[in-house]
């Protein structure tokens, strides 16, 4: 099979031909018709997704959720160019959570499903319980960091949880922190309303990420005296940013990307299980939320946004529309960022001869909307 497209980094397109699953050689782009791909399309590695709360209608909050699902929506997932992804599990009822993390652990013990998600993201339940900072997560489930309540959400996951989302704000917030370390845990900041102090204390007892900045936040803000300001002000931080550019517009996105530098900056879908159906009024872990056929999904009645439905694939290249970054930079912030951050291997390369094959193509219309042409996982072409 003959694959065309421009290679990370290359500015003229190259042929790949695959054979039986692996790279047998790579040319120069010839005259031949090729099976996927163009001289205009990118050949990109896999992308790394950090944040999922479901896609195409799966939903990772759903009561009813089954180790089958995790793995239909690992497939999904596939056909968008993610190769590796975390599940995310929204702030909910104990009980609710601790199955949840029961159910991926299950889904986990297939080796080969384990190979592409490392683990699990507990979003919540110790948030802000103020409206704003909170977002979509439910007010009455949203509770004070809790030791032990944390440590049965990690024995039902089978200690699968590699970071969980924290305001730091709360009380026993900081024991907390200090524990889920201790247990090898990556602690973000996120949906909190901290001062500086706080936030300070928080990255001095273990925390080392921030949450989809700009999100997750009250709509108005001090001037001076916000959390914005000493997340962006604290190298210690890595940024995770959803680049929708409805999150967080491009002149925002372009100034974080600017005060954290490059390898502070780590891309993430934040998708819900809504992206990919009809626009109109849903519910998201018992919350009502409004799917807008520009693909916006907020609290129904609000402006307050609740998930993304936009693809890792189209941020990578909305973000290097924002910042000015070379592609690159922005697949870079998509993979080996948050690879480093959360400690994951990937186990991809730049495409090799003699290598499986693992890679997207990808092409992208005047308009700026991003199409996969194929995808290509362990040697094999995944059915779209």
């Amino acid at each position: 099979m003959l694959i065309r497209g421009r290679l990370l980094g290359d500015s003229c397109a190259s042929d790949i031909d695959v054979r039986d699953g692996r790279i047998h050689a790579i040319r120069s782009a010839s005259r031949r018709r090729a099976h996927a791909g163009s001289h205009e399309a990118h050949i990109l590695p896999l992308l790394f997704d950090i944040q999922v709360n479901g896609y195409d209608g799966i939903d990772l909050q759903s009561p009813t959720l089954q180790p089958e699902d995790v793995a239909r929506l690992n497939a999904g997932l596939a056909c968008t160019g993610v190769g590796y992804w975390i599940p995310t599990i929204i702030t909910n009822s104990q009980r609710r959570m601790e199955r949840a993390c029961r159910v991926i652990a299950e889904a986990l013990q297939d080796r080969k499903l384990a190979r592409r998600i490392p683990g699990i993201h507990l979003e919540g339940p110790y948030l802000s319980p103020k409206d704003g900072p909170r977002g979509a997560h439910a007010r009455r489930h949203v509770r004070r960091p809790n030791i032990r309540e944390f440590d049965r959400c990690l024995d039902a996951a089978e200690g699968r949880v590699v970071y969980t989302t924290i305001a730091p704000e709360q009380p026993s917030a900081i024991p907390l922190i200090r524990h889920a370390v201790r247990q090898g845990v990556v602690v973000s900041l996120g949906h909190h309303n901290a001062n500086a102090d706080q936030i300070a204390r928080a990255t001095d007892a273990g925390a080392t990420m921030v949450t989809h900045l700009g999100n997750g936040i009250a709509p108005t803000l001090d001037r001076h005296h916000n959390p914005i300001w000493p997340q962006l002000a604290e190298d210690r931080l890595t940024c995770s940013l959803i680049p929708d550019l409805h999150h967080v517009p491009a002149p925002m996105f372009r100034a974080i990307v600017n005060a954290k530098g490059k390898r502070r900056i780590m891309l993430t879908s934040d998708v819900v299980h809504l992206a990919g159906l009809k626009p109109g009024k849903h519910d998201l872990a018992g919350v009502p939320v409004t799917l807008q056929r520009d693909g916006l999904v907020r609290l129904t009645g609000t402006q307050l946004l609740a998930g993304s439905a936009t693809p890792l694939i189209q941020g990578v290249f909305n973000a290097m529309d924002a910042t000015g970054w070379s592609l690159k930079d922005s697949v870079a912030a998509a993979t080996i960022n948050p690879a480093r951050v959360l400690g994951t291997r990937l186990s991809q390369r730049t495409p090799r001869v003699g290598a499986l094959a693992n890679f997207l193509i990808c092409t992208r219309s005047a308009k700026g909307r991003v199409d996969i042409g194929a995808v290509f996982r362990d040697g094999q072409l995944i059915p779209r």
